[in-house]
């Protein structure tokens, strides 16, 4: 039998964050381009058998804090994690109800955004870092989630 690595973020996602367990949230691709999140409608689904918009917009959330979390790991300063992210702010569009297992896209930043962010991070122990995730089904955008993550040290 073949063994499964999962993803640092995933097990973070299910061991810190309460939600992202019980939506069953999972990483699909973590690449130098995108990270994608899924998590099954089933327990993620509303009174129309569509999936519940609470559990959307947070998966597509949680797409965007795992780009600034992964981003995060990168940093080499010490074996701990020495920082926090937050949500500052979000806006989150609906269009178009999704009918199967919910998938979230978030892409990473520009190089020069990250060079950026970095440095505010280093020179003010905080920086902000303003992301677009969206929910994807059949090709077409369902939701689209703009958000601004804060990380102080």
């Amino acid at each position: 039998m073949k063994s499964v690595k999962v993803p640092a973020f995933e097990i973070f996602l299910h061991e810190m964050i309460p939600l992202a367990k019980a939506m069953d949230v999972g990483v699909e691709v973590s690449d130098e381009k995108k990270l994608v999140l899924t998590a099954p409608k089933e327990p993620n689904r509303n009174s129309l058998n569509t999936a519940f918009g609470g559990s959307l917009v947070s998966l597509a959330t949680l797409a965007g804090y795992g780009v600034v979390w992964e981003l995060m790991r990168e940093d080499k300063e010490g074996s701990k994690p020495q920082w926090h992210i937050v949500v500052k702010e979000s806006r989150a569009a609906y269009r178009r109800p999704v009918l199967g297992d919910l998938r979230a896209i978030c892409e990473r930043p520009a190089h020069a955004a990250i060079a950026e962010f970095k440095e505010a991070l280093r020179r003010y122990g905080k920086a902000k870092l303003k992301l677009r995730a969206s929910i994807i089904e059949n090709g077409n955008i369902a939701v689209d989630v703009q958000a601004a993550f804060v990380v102080t040290r």
